[in-house]
């Protein structure tokens, strides 16, 4: 009987914040056209400072806000003075038993609780219509998102002999949060609660087997046959998992939701009515529309938005459908050739030749499923729901090593 419990503390992380180092006026960028770029030389043009001008490349800033009095509305990148500290809490409990006949099964818990990820906004989204008229842009980071993860784990192992080893696991899990990566930002911002949702990366049912053969041919005095014969060993894993979750979305917005030209414009469905197919084979995301035959606007609601001002909040959450589930198959064969006892090598010098072998069976795998109800708000999209690549193919992957 086992059983933990800890908590770790991470820095902030740097590339979050760096994007900040091109604000002005430490950083400013133009674009010069027509009659604004001048060619000029110094009076000597072997001199190395001193060359003129171009007057249309000055640049001047605001004393108070420190942002250019010209030129086009500049995207901005900020975030608190004070940041929280990212902190995850870790917690197991484990029971395992010796079942007899070399057979060991164990039942476990495992979980974590972390706060203060970061996430990022558009300020000018949020705070609409107090806009300053010299910022297109305001990403904000801050560190005030969430994340849960629960997990049943089983497993079951045998070691038939000393050359044969075999494990089983199984393992039911939910993991959640309010973004599954940096520089997350949520399609219905102005609502933390609206991010809800099983991470990019959550899983549901995971199952594994594994086993390793290392058999012995010769022993005692034919140990010399054993090293030319022998040193085999042969290794398989089995995946199998369930789908990813992934979100519908609806994007036909001219990128101007709250204000004109916002930039802002992709929304999840005012609703969903319900009705879809649960097929999570490779046929139904091979399919047009893959899991709703009848076309995307007969399961959801496109949603609508106000000229100016914050749209309604969704009415479909974050990751609420699944895509294609996975089965892989992994293999290593290795051969060890042990090399005659010398004086500079040693006795244990050996030859290792291995060849490993990903997704053996070639097995297609498919994923990025297209998430995109409509392209007009009158006509479902036909590639909505079904996937639009696939995991790798088989790998072969050979190897050598020599060891004294």
């Amino acid at each position: 009987l086992r059983g933990g419990f800890g908590v770790g503390f991470n820095v902030q992380q740097a590339a979050t914040l760096a994007d900040s180092r091109a604000n002005p006026p430490w950083v400013t960028n133009l674009t010069l056209l027509g009659t604004n770029i001048v060619y000029a030389v110094p009076s000597d043009p072997k001199q190395f400072s001193g060359w003129p001008v171009n007057p249309a490349a000055k640049q001047t800033f605001d004393a108070a806000t420190g942002l250019p009095l010209s030129g086009a509305a500049i995207t901005m990148f900020g975030f608190p003075a004070e940041q929280n500290t990212p902190t995850t809490y870790r917690y197991s409990l484990d029971v395992q038993y010796d079942l007899g006949h070399s057979w060991m099964a164990s039942v476990g818990y495992q979980g974590s609780q972390t706060r203060n990820y970061s996430r990022r906004r558009d300020l000018n989204l949020i705070y609409y219509p107090n806009l300053n008229p010299r910022v297109n842009r305001l990403n904000w980071t801050s560190n005030d998102a969430a994340a849960h993860y629960n997990a049943l784990l089983t497993e079951i192992q045998r070691r038939f002999s000393r050359q044969f080893t075999i494990d089983v696991q199984y393992r039911f899990s939910s993991n959640t949060d309010q973004g599954s990566q940096d520089y997350y930002s949520d399609n219905y911002p102005w609502d933390i609660n609206a991010s809800n949702g099983p991470s990019d990366f959550d899983v549901t049912h995971d199952f594994k087997v594994w086993g390793v053969y290392t058999p012995t041919f010769f022993k005692g005095r034919h140990n010399w046959l054993e090293k030319v014969a022998g040193g085999w060993t042969l290794s398989s894993i089995v995946s199998a998992h369930s789908g990813f979750p992934w979100t519908p979305t609806y994007s036909n917005t001219g990128n101007n939701v709250v204000y004109q030209n916002s930039g802002f414009g992709t929304l999840r469905p005012a609703a969903y009515s319900g009705g879809a197919e649960e097929d999570y084979g490779n046929g139904a995301f091979m399919r047009s529309n893959g899991n709703f035959p009848k076309g995307a606007l007969a399961y959801f609601t496109v949603p609508a938005w106000p000229a100016t001002g914050i749209p309604s909040a969704p009415g479909v959450g974050r990751n609420t459908f699944r895509g294609p589930r996975y089965f892989g198959l992994d293999a290593t064969l290795a051969k060890a050739f042990g090399l005659p006892k010398t004086k500079v090598l040693g006795e244990r010098a050996k030859l290792n030749l291995q060849a490993n072998f990903y997704n053996l069976f070639n097995k297609i795998n498919l994923t990025g499923v297209n998430r995109t109800i409509s392209n007009d708000g009158k006509t479902s999209n036909p590639l909505f729901g079904q996937a639009q690549s696939a995991f790798s193919g088989r790998i072969i992957e050979l190897q050598a090593r020599f060891r004294f």
